[in-house]
């Protein structure tokens, strides 16, 4: 039976949760301690009636996936081009408050409410599915694909599996899941089509960028990777004519953005600064700069003596 008002319990009862940690009930506060009876009482609900799963996210693109919605955060390594596919599993539910009356009590006129929505494991991962894949036909246009979401781990699965995939319905402006079982060929057979026709449209961007030189600079680390992908699994014949070096990474790339960068100060037109210590001599950044903490011996050096230098400047202009 659920409750608005804290139940008495004895001060040394405590309350093991889902994160491992067990809490005291008398260290917490009576606002604290309603909140925690009542996930209590809901995740006990789900579990008996068999309702909390583990789903699974396939990633069978070449890139790290990663989702942080603020309430969770998860991410998929990218596959390896000798591999099917890789894989995160997600076993846990995530439970947030929305609040419904007045916390501190200071009016007690007012009764304290609280709400407790549970995140189901499928709900984390649809996260995933609306990220990469889309829910419209346009999103799925645009969209890299190359996912494939479905509840239960990967214990016993196979290519020729029937497994339960989550979707998102609309009723009267909210959103409600519902599941559909499917052939997991069958799903990874869409994901590809979708992945593919966007690798194709970069591929193809990629190509046009190198037809004109001023725009070479724009081909990506992405790119690139997209054109090594796609010879390993045998959709292109031969590497790109822009792709000198399909073992390596592109030269003078930038590491956030991975775009190609010219730059006689050392920063990247995204703002990071690749060569701190370029950026340095070129005045761009101060010597406290987090980037320059990965200065080599030599390079602190030769600050240090520019410190002196500039120093020495400007006590002569003064």
């Amino acid at each position: 039976m659920s409750t608005d008002r804290p139940v008495p319990l004895p001060e040394n009862t405590v309350i093991p949760l889902a994160s491992g940690v067990s809490v005291q009930l008398q260290n917490l506060g009576q606002s604290a301690m309603a909140r925690v009876l009542l996930r209590e009482e809901k995740l006990t609900e789900l579990e008996i009636r068999g309702d909390i799963k583990a789903a699974t996210i396939l990633n069978r693109s070449p890139f790290k996936l990663s989702v942080e919605t603020g309430l969770w955060g998860y991410s998929v390594p990218p596959r390896p081009f000798e591999k099917a596919f890789s894989f995160h599993t997600v076993e846990t539910c995530r439970c947030v408050y929305p609040y419904r009356g007045n916390q501190e009590m200071s009016d007690k006129s007012l009764q304290q409410r609280f709400d407790c929505k549970v995140y189901l494991p499928c709900h984390q991962v649809m996260e995933f599915k609306t990220t990469y894949v889309g829910e419209s036909d346009e999103d799925r246009m645009l969209k890299q694909g190359g996912v494939v979401v479905f509840e239960g781990t990967m214990e016993g699965i196979t290519s020729a599996s029937m497994v339960r995939v989550p979707e998102w319905v609309y009723r009267k402006g909210k959103r409600y899941l519902k599941f559909g079982d499917y052939s997991l060929k069958e799903l990874i057979l869409a994901a590809d089509e979708q992945m593919y026709r966007h690798f194709d449209a970069l591929l193809e961007e990629a190509g046009h960028d190198n037809d004109d030189p001023a725009k070479r600079k724009n081909i990506t680390r992405k790119q690139h990777t997209i054109a090594d992908f796609m010879l390993a699994m045998g959709r292109i014949k031969e590497p790109p004519p822009w792709r000198n070096s399909p073992k390596g990474p592109m030269k003078d790339a930038c590491s956030r953005c991975g775009a190609e960068y010219v730059s006689k100060t050392g920063v990247c037109k995204c703002g990071f600064v690749q060569d701190p210590f370029l950026a340095y001599m070129s005045s761009e950044i101060e010597v406290e700069h987090v980037r320059m903490k990965t200065l080599t011996k030599e390079q602190w050096e030769k600050v240090r003596a520019e410190e002196k230098r500039r120093a020495e400047a400007q006590g002569a202009a003064a």
